[in-house]
């Protein structure tokens, strides 16, 4: 007997069994190691969803490694033939890095929006308007009418109140001294509940007569009957320097001068306000496309009101006011009727 083959073929055998126990150990490592990495969308948002031609849109997502091993992917943007492409870099098991893409939007039209990455898409909507569309100054008629739902809360005081009715009604055309107005007469049901905000005084509210400017869509003046102060003036008034108001273009920009006067307060301030596009908002009236435009003090940070204006409305859709009163005063349209 050769007992050097057999001794070969031996050392051979067991050679195999250790390779197959080894390749077997290693399988079963890589089945019980970390799971690799894999990617999902999320929060994209498309930033304003309806814009006026030229006008540049931001559309920005969330990128999440799911998996449990560090790992990179590329995001791509497509809208309506025109693609763009960014790089996340390495991100660790259970990461998140936000991407954003600016978007010039010369061409009217509505326009799916799609971010991908390779395991996850999602497709949101764009509309383009013309310049046009925009350009004609709503008009109101007598007896249009606007009706809002009102909370106020004071966060470093007492008084809150969850909810009363606004009711705007047109009621004639006149000359102030800002130019042609509408006038306007607001009554709230009930007396709207608020805190001065120079001084340490609850006041109600029950009427007001509103001037809002015919050819630019502001207010020129405000007169408050508030019960705490009768027979006193209660009124603010704004002065604006140079070109305001209508037409609301993204990006327009304007300053004003406000007076009031209530009681023994006697005050000016400055306000620079600013057209920030055209957003969706929902309100128990529907939803609407809207003007954002904020309004601010130019000498401290955050903004002091803001509100929404739609051109089918003629008026605002909703309003929040961090200026008027201690507290923040939050309307929101119910219903409308417009001529």
């Amino acid at each position: 007997m050769d007992y050097q083959k057999k001794g070969g073929a031996e050392t051979k055998r067991v050679f195999g069994v250790i390779l197959v126990l080894l390749l077997a150990v290693s399988f079963l490592t890589a089945c019980d190691g970390d799971e690799p990495p894999w990617f999902t969308l999320s929060g994209v948002v498309v930033s304003p969803s309806t814009v006026i031609v030229n006008d540049t849109v931001t559309i920005s997502a969330t990128v999440t490694n799911a998996g449990e091993v560090s790992g990179g992917c590329d995001v791509n943007l497509a809208i309506d033939g025109y693609t763009d492409s960014k790089s996340i870099g390495s991100l660790a098991g259970g990461e998140s890095s936000d991407v954003s893409f600016a978007y010039a939007a010369t061409s009217e039209g509505s326009y799916a929006v799609t971010v991908s990455i390779p395991s996850d898409t999602v497709t949101k909507s764009l509309t383009v308007k013309v310049k046009d569309d925009y350009e004609a100054v709503p008009v109101w008629y007598a007896g249009d009418n606007w009706v809002y739902s009102c909370s106020y809360a004071n966060p470093d005081g007492n008084t809150k109140q969850d909810t009363n009715e606004l009711n705007v009604t047109m009621v004639d055309e006149v000359v102030v001294e800002g130019g042609a107005s509408y006038q306007l007469s607001a009554v709230f049901v009930p007396q709207a509940t608020r805190d001065a905000a120079d001084m340490p005084l609850t006041l109600h509210i029950g009427t007001a007569d509103i001037w809002s400017s015919k050819e630019h869509m502001e207010y020129l003046k405000q007169s408050s009957a508030i019960v705490e102060l009768p027979g006193l003036p209660s009124t603010i008034t704004w002065t604006y320097a140079g070109e305001y108001g209508w037409p609301y273009d993204t990006g327009k920009t304007w300053s004003a001068t406000v007076h009031t006067v209530a009681g023994p307060l006697d005050q000016i301030v400055d306000r620079e306000s600013r057209v920030l596009g055209v957003e969706t908002i929902t309100v128990p009236a529907g939803t609407f496309d809207c003007y954002h435009i904020v309004t601010y003090d130019p000498a401290m940070p955050g903004i002091t009101s803001e509100h929404w204006f739609n051109s089918t409305v003629k008026s605002d859709v909703k309003m929040i006011d961090r200026d008027t009163w201690a507290g923040e005063e939050t309307r929101e349209l119910t219903s409308w009727s417009v001529s």
